[in-house]
């Protein structure tokens, strides 16, 4: 008994030993398992990758510069729209004699602010949310859009088509000065000569001017450093916020809105004036003041899109051409211009250089 135990004990040992390394091989030897992704985990690790394509801001992609063929069409569709909108406040204002321009630019400004708040609620165009922010940015740019539309429409109540057209050709010469000033573009000498061919057609047209207008000539003058302004504002300030172009024309238009309203209820006698004009039962006033109102909307939109594709300074002529048409039309509407021959000499020399001018635009 007394030599078995030490054997039986190292024979326990060694077993012990044996299942030990056994285990330890079974463990070396089993491959690990691996899991199935479930359907879930797919989805959120997908959620952390990050999707450069999708989610690069607008500060950092490189926006496309337009074609030549957007370039033309936004022109074009600029000009067609101011066309409409002209005849059709000259006809309220001077045909039907409406005496309120600013009812006329509120309704103006109204239906461009609903048409747009209506094409973002159908989807068809996204407006950013409005901030404060925003609005103290887009403050100067709607000041001064308003002032031009307020000096424009008193020009075309006081002044004849034709003239009203003519005198507006300083703006452009204001508008190069600006954009080299604030924008630091440098317009070649082809159109600073065909500027000049303007300038001095223009002159000539007032020389013989047999109409004479004085508070039309001021305001006309207001309303060609109101243009220039606007528009060079206009596209400084699309560059540098790079806001949604219809969030810009939006703002503008309802803070025109409001600003316009408050010199409505503040000028004396303006209210009663327009609530005592005698042709509000007369249908054909009624469907100008209507297309007039609403033709203002599509001229915002119209306006914005050719300044922002093109130039402040193309906007301006390309203004300036479609009056060509508003020039020769407008000698018969609105009863209030008086033809002599200077000043038809002065309309066709300030034609031929907004044609010149239009090529080296394009061209350039």
């Amino acid at each position: 008994m007394r030599c078995r135990f030490p054997f039986v004990l190292l024979t326990a040992t060694m077993n012990r030993k044996h299942g030990a390394n056994h285990k330890r091989t079974e463990m070396l030897e089993e491959p690990p398992r691996v899991e199935e992704p479930t359907t879930d985990s797919v989805i959120e690790t997908d959620k952390l990758l990050p999707l450069h394509t999708d989610d690069v801001s607008s500060e950092e992609q490189t926006p496309m510069p337009p074609s030549q063929a957007k370039k033309i069409g936004t022109a074009l569709f600029y000009a067609v729209s101011s066309l409409g909108v002209i005849f059709a406040n000259k006809i309220v204002l001077s045909t039907y004699s409406f005496p309120s321009v600013q009812t006329l630019a509120l309704l103006q400004f109204t239906s461009t602010t609903i048409a747009l708040k209506l094409a973002s609620l159908l989807g068809f165009v996204n407006l950013m949310p409005i901030s404060l922010k925003g609005i103290r940015s887009i403050l100067p740019l709607s000041t001064c859009y308003l002032l031009n539309i307020l000096t424009g429409l008193s020009a075309t109540q006081n002044l004849s088509l034709p003239m009203m057209v003519l005198l507006r050709r300083a703006s452009i010469l204001m508008t190069m000065l600006l954009e080299k000033w604030m924008l630091g573009s440098d317009p070649s000498k082809t159109v600073q000569i065909s500027v000049g061919l303007m300038l001095g057609g223009a002159l000539v047209a007032a020389l013989g001017d047999l109409s004479f207008n004085l508070f039309g000539y001021i305001v006309i003058f207001f309303n060609d450093v109101f243009t220039a302004l606007n528009g060079v504002i206009l596209k400084r300030t699309a560059e540098e916020y790079r806001k949604s172009k219809m969030t810009v024309l939006y703002l503008n238009s309802m803070l025109s809105a409001i600003g316009v309203s408050c010199i409505i209820l503040m000028k004396p006698g303006e209210v009663e004036r327009v609530q005592n004009f005698p042709l509000w039962t007369e249908s054909g006033f009624v469907v100008y003041l209507v297309f007039a109102s609403m033709m203002g909307s599509v001229l915002n939109l119209a306006i914005f899109l050719c300044t922002s594709t093109n130039s402040a300074l193309t906007t301006t002529v390309v203004g300036c051409l479609k009056n060509v048409l508003t020039s020769y039309i407008g000698m018969f509407v609105g009863g209030d211009y008086v033809f002599s021959w200077l000043n038809f000499l002065g309309i066709n020399i300030s034609i031929a250089g907004s044609l010149v001018y239009a090529r080296a635009t394009f061209r350039g």
